[in-house]
């Protein structure tokens, strides 16, 4: 038995390891960081994640993993008066590194920096606010890093994890040609509300801190969609107000239909296109664009002088007709008739046919081997089935599917070993669920949630699932329209996931214990691996860049510092894109991969991207079929093209949809 003194030295080492601060100096030098939420660029493994580093246990530390430029950093829940920070090193440390903070954990600012680390315990006395504190370390003592404790000291903020309620009804007040004064009742907190953030169709557009605002340098003639979230001091994001539709008028009143426009001609054939070429129409205001038409249907549209009509059919005589519109929605009269006879052969596009029509929004799609389809109705929360002889039917209802009155609902659909996947909005989150197929039909009595908790608002909901050649599947979600959960590695929002078929987490991700497989992105909705297992990615930027990626493991994207190519984008950390296009050509998609060939459907665009891996992007179909919301490889190596017109208010059954295959062999 051991003797009253050794006892008496066991607990006093005991205490002597665990014991991290020393005694305040101040009144208000409280520690701000005990079990706060950490995260970190990178986690050695499950037993050194970031969370160890704000424990109060200097037995249990955060590890990185090899690499000069890391970062660990802690949620204090609050904006906060930061007094002292305390780095308590293990053998592994830092010989340069920053202590910086920020009010949204995106935009850091540096309160502390030395390039003399020698390890130990570092303790910093500084003043900063903030509500993330953040230590950059840029030079290792090793290879890598490690933080025992890291300690934040200072005044407490009230520590606010509510959102406050969705804002009060919306109106608008008056519009012009060029502005709409918008209004709206107040949003309550359980602390108190700072400002509103106002968007249009799920583009950012400003914030404000009253109940009303003019919205200006809006396009004449055009219709918008606006609402408004509130925001309280901790940076919680409500739920979104109502939607208020406005189209603006002309700028001036406009009673002219353009002219006809002149010498239309073909200028080149092919087996499954046609290109046409005009010259411009005139106007006493100004022609906004071409609209392309072909026995009575429109087949295309665009501002230039000339485009190709593609998705024909071979060795068939087509005649087309052009005519013009102006900024004030007025046509003009048509062009004389144009004949034009596809040729003999096979286009890398081949013809387009249409296989069904839909009153609601077709959303993820996937394919079984016999070439049984299922496609996920956006609104009403269904599953349907396409047998390979055409035949539709209801293979059965998602429960718990609700509504966004934007762009959530029941979303991304995959399967795998009988299992069907699908990903869809709840009324708190948007989650992971699956069903066992029992003869094509979905069976209710083995209904599983598999992952909870990725954010959820009107509009930043993901949603797309694809599984990887590794057998793991990938989730695509959005930030909810809390842009700083992008960077936040203990958020699902703004980030691909990587999950195992049971709805575990992967012991092989890149950060220990989390789902998380990249992060910094604003809404991905495009995921397809191609022939040698790489991930590539699309998703929607704000108002600047749309982006295609090429996903690394643990790669940060930028958002929201960075937008494509365009912000803050010069930290070493972020990951540039491989191809970004303007918002007004694309808000990307579904996305495919044949034959190392990236396939990518655009909402806004109205058209089809075809992009050989390593070559430039190609576009067809713009303005044929409408908005193209899903695009998927058949197991014939084809394409099926799904539609989402009329889709932006969540009322089943009331959109025109449609579903086309596209010819690729």
């Amino acid at each position: 038995m051991a003797s009253p003194l050794r006892r008496l030295l066991v607990v006093a080492t005991s205490i002597a390891l665990t014991a991290v601060a020393a005694p305040p100096a101040h009144a208000d030098d409280a520690l701000l960081s005990f079990a706060r939420p950490a995260t970190a660029s990178s986690e050695s493994n499950a037993r050194h994640v970031a969370t160890k580093a704000t424990d109060v246990d200097r037995r249990t530390s955060w590890r990185s993993e090899n690499g000069d430029r890391q970062w660990i950093s802690i949620d204090l829940g609050s904006m906060s008066t930061i007094n002292r920070v305390v780095l308590r090193w293990g053998t592994l440390c830092a010989r340069k590194y920053s202590v910086q903070t920020s009010p949204e954990g995106v935009y850091w600012r540096d309160v502390h920096s030395t390039d003399k680390g020698a390890g130990g315990d570092d303790n910093i006395e500084l003043t900063g606010f903030g509500r993330w504190v953040r230590v950059l370390l840029t030079k290792p003592c090793f290879r890598n890093y490690e933080l025992r404790e890291f300690e934040v000291h200072g005044t407490p903020g009230v520590v606010d994890t509510a959102p406050p309620s969705a804002p009060g009804t919306l109106s608008v007040k008056a519009f012009t040609a060029t502005s709409v004064n918008l209004q709206w009742g107040p949003a309550s907190d359980n602390v108190a509300v700072t400002s509103y953030e106002i968007y249009q169709s799920g583009q950012y557009v400003k914030t404000v801190e009253g109940l009303s605002n003019n919205v200006t340098r809006l396009t004449p003639n055009t219709t918008y969609s606006f609402y408004v979230n509130a925001k309280d001091a901790a940076g919680n994001i409500s739920q979104a107000s109502n939607s208020i539709t406005v189209t603006t008028p002309a700028a001036v009143a406009d009673t002219e239909p353009p002219t006809a426009p002149v010498n239309a001609i073909v200028q080149k054939l092919t087996a499954n296109s046609v290109s046409l070429a005009w010259g411009a129409a005139s106007d006493n205001v100004g022609v906004a664009s071409y609209a392309v038409f072909s026995n009575g249907a429109q087949v295309g549209t665009t501002t230039g002088l000339q485009t190709t009509i593609a998705g024909l059919k071979q060795q068939t005589d087509y005649e087309f007709t052009v005519k013009a519109v102006d900024t004030s929605g007025r046509s003009g009269p048509f062009t004389a008739p144009v004949k034009a006879g596809t040729r003999k052969g096979h286009d890398a596009v081949g013809e387009v046919t249409k296989i069904a029509g839909d009153t609601d929004v077709p959303w993820g799609l996937e394919f079984l081997r016999d070439g049984t389809a299922f496609y996920a109705q956006r609104d009403t929360g269904d599953i349907i089935s396409i047998a390979p002889g055409g035949t539709r039917s209801v293979a059965g209802r998602v429960p718990n599917v609700v509504s966004t009155d934007g762009e959530g609902g029941l979303l991304g659909v995959e399967q795998k070993d009988g299992w069907l996947y699908a990903y869809h909005t709840s009324p708190n989150d948007n989650r992971l669920v699956r069903f066992r197929l029992v003869n094509g039909k979905l069976d209710a009595s083995t209904h599983e949630v598999l992952l909870t908790g990725a954010p959820r608002n009107k509009f930043h909901n993901g949603g797309r699932l694809r599984f990887g050649p590794d057998g793991k599947l990938y989730v695509a979600t959005g930030d909810g329209q809390v842009a700083s959960t992008a960077q936040d590695l203990n958020s699902l929002g703004g980030k691909v996931l990587r999950v195992n078929p049971d709805g575990s987490v992967p012991r092989d991700n890149p950060f220990p214990g989390k789902y998380v497989y990249s992060y910094g992105h604003r809404n991905v909705q495009g995921l397809a691996f191609d022939s040698r297992g790489r991930l590539w990615e699309a998703e929607l930027g704000n108002s600047v860049m749309d982006e295609v990626n090429l996903i690394r493991p643990g790669g940060n994207y930028g958002w929201p510092a960075c937008e494509g190519t365009s912000g803050e984008c010069g930290e070493p950390t972020f990951l540039a894109p491989k191809h970004t296009w303007a918002v007004s050509q694309a808000s990307p998609s579904g996305l495919a991969v044949v034959d190392d060939v990236l396939y990518l459907a655009a909402l806004r665009g109205q058209r089809l991207y075809r992009i050989p891996i390593g070559g430039e992007p190609q576009v067809f179909f713009e303005g044929a079929y409408g908005r193209l919301r899903t695009v998927e490889r058949t197991p014939q190596g084809d394409l099926w093209l799904t539609t989402s017109n009329g889709d932006k208010d969540s009322i089943p059954n009331n959109s025109t949809t449609q579903i086309y295959e596209l010819d690729l062999r």
